[in-house]
């Protein structure tokens, strides 16, 4: 235990004190070590090699209640929360990077360096696949092309890996691929029968493709397998939009908010559903609301002007 705490005050010191965790930043241990910046698996890279070079049982450890859970184009990433542990005895000590390492997690698992490494290349496929969706050609290469690379590379390692297949799914879709998109979201319930997202993701493929039945059934199981995730609730909501079921659109897209208060689609989809209910004032406020989250959201823009200018003549 004093070495693991010594090597994590080590790692702080290094950083003048301060760890700046950056998700956008997935480093090697040696990059992390002397920028002092990096994400969870770059400061764990360096843990787990100092570790071991001291001859500790250092291992890593996936954090499963911890988990960045991002949008793009309709599908939902997943890109999780590794940690590092310390094998002592018949115990696993949970660290984190702080003065007081030790961490109390309700629900991780340890993991072997394979599907370590396979995390790191499914994590530079995340980062390239936002790159995709906020800067385009701006960052001088092809990040659409480097980010199938990166999660072929991690399934290459790993081909159960549902995480990457999942992921990979989504930048297939992204492209129009939604016949391998669906095939890539099959194999990660397959190996993961509990992947929220991608359970969500095949609904949300299936509904592209007009399946509707199909897409409600597989939103249902992605609500029975975990009922925390906002975008699950604003996918049906979006269904339920498009049935006319306007009443339960309504229920969805609340839920979604309950679970993120900030999710100006659903804010807007309810603005939507009370429109086409006839309650123009509710729609006008949750417009407004809409803006207030993203103020270049336009539809939103459109549609609130469209009503006040009615409102006022």
């Amino acid at each position: 235990r004093q070495k693991m705490r010594a090597i994590v005050r080590a790692i702080i010191d290094r950083t003048g004190m301060s760890i700046s965790y950056d998700w956008l930043s997935n480093k090697t241990a040696k990059e992390v070590f002397y920028e002092g910046r990096g994400n969870c698996l770059a400061y764990t890279n360096l843990f787990v090699g100092m570790g071991r070079e001291v001859g500790l049982r250092a291992v890593y450890v996936d954090v499963t209640t911890i988990e960045r859970v991002t949008r793009e184009a309709e599908v939902i990433v997943n890109n999780g929360h590794i940690t590092g542990g310390l094998i002592y005895g018949p115990e696993t000590i949970v660290i984190d990077f702080t003065r007081s390492p030790e961490r109390e997690y309700i629900g991780y698992v340890v993991i072997d360096d394979l599907e370590a490494i396979a995390n790191f290349y499914n994590n530079q496929g995340f980062l390239y696949g936002y790159f995709t969706e906020t800067q385009g050609d701006a960052v001088g290469f092809d990040p659409q092309a480097k980010e199938i690379e990166m999660y072929g590379l991690a399934l290459e390692i790993l081909p159960s890996f549902p995480r990457a297949r999942n992921n990979l799914g989504v930048a297939l879709k992204r492209r129009g691929r939604v016949d391998e998109a669906i095939e890539h979201y099959k194999m990660a319930i397959e190996n993961d029968p509990g992947f929220t997202e991608a359970h969500s993701n095949l609904g949300s493929a299936y509904y592209s493709q007009g399946r509707v039945d199909e897409a409600i059934e597989q939103f249902r199981l992605a609500q029975e397998s975990s009922g925390s995730n906002a975008y699950v609730y604003h996918h049906e909501g979006v269904v339920q939009y498009q049935l006319k079921n306007y009443d339960g659109a309504i229920e969805k897209f609340r839920k979604a908010l309950s679970k993120e208060p900030n999710l100006a689609d659903a804010r807007f989809y309810l603005g939507e559903c009370y429109l086409k209910k006839g309650d123009e004032e509710r729609a006008i406020k949750e417009f407004e609301a809409t803006l207030e989250l993203d103020p270049n959201y336009l539809s939103a823009r459109a549609k609130l002007a469209a009503l006040q200018a009615r409102v006022q003549s």
